[in-house]
């Protein structure tokens, strides 16, 4: 009697071991698969929406906000119009910092305005349209010559003048980069249909 209760008992202990080792087993292997990945437009959705830099109009104030805000938005702080951060990296530009560092500046068109419902308004005679100034930098406009110079010159100081990015968010570019090429990588792998292969496969180009 004593023999077959001592049996019974080990058996129950034997199962209940081996299933805690299975279901051990089980969840380790469940924490060591990789996430699955997002979609290719969840992925483009955050490299689209990073943080960006803008300059109000007035105090020249720095805000974040997304990128996805466009070029200009209203700082609700302030109550200014806030424009989206510009580099420029020209070499003989008068804005250098003391060590050399590029400029920072924005466009600033004045035709835009905040109405008194904190909307943006538009109206084109607050401000005359100098198509020789467009996308420049102002403070290499202050020593230009657009008389002068030459269509050449011209068009490299508005490939001088680029769109600011946070040190953060070329990081995380980089990152969404990466999980980008992850994903097209999974799609082959798993010969994933995207919504606009119109049921055919698509393959995605190195």
């Amino acid at each position: 009697m004593q023999r077959g209760l001592f049996m019974k008992t080990c058996r129950c202990v034997s199962n209940r071991f081996l299933t805690s080792v299975v279901v051990s087993i089980l969840i380790s292997g469940c924490a060591k698969q990789p996430p699955f990945p997002r979609t290719r437009d969840e992925i483009i959705q955050e490299s689209l929406s990073l943080p960006a830099l803008y300059l109000t109009e007035k105090t020249r104030q720095r805000v974040v906000a997304p990128e996805s805000e466009g070029v200009l938005i209203v700082d609700k702080k302030s109550g200014e119009i806030a424009w989206r951060a510009l580099v420029c990296t020209a070499p003989d530009c008068p804005g250098k910092g003391p060590k050399g560092e590029p400029h920072i500046c924005s466009e600033n068109d004045l035709s835009y305005f905040v109405k008194t419902d904190g909307s943006l308004g538009y109206d084109p005679k607050r401000m005359p349209l100098d198509p020789t100034k467009i996308g420049m930098c102002q403070k290499c406009n202050s020593v230009r010559n657009p008389a002068t110079e030459t269509e050449q010159k011209r068009q490299q100081y508005t490939q001088w003048v680029q769109n600011y990015v946070l040190p953060e968010s070329i990081i995380r570019k980089k990152q969404l980069e990466e999980e980008l090429k992850r994903r097209v990588q999974y799609e082959r792998q798993h010969r994933i249909l995207r919504p606009d292969s119109q049921q055919k496969m698509v393959i995605p180009q190195p």
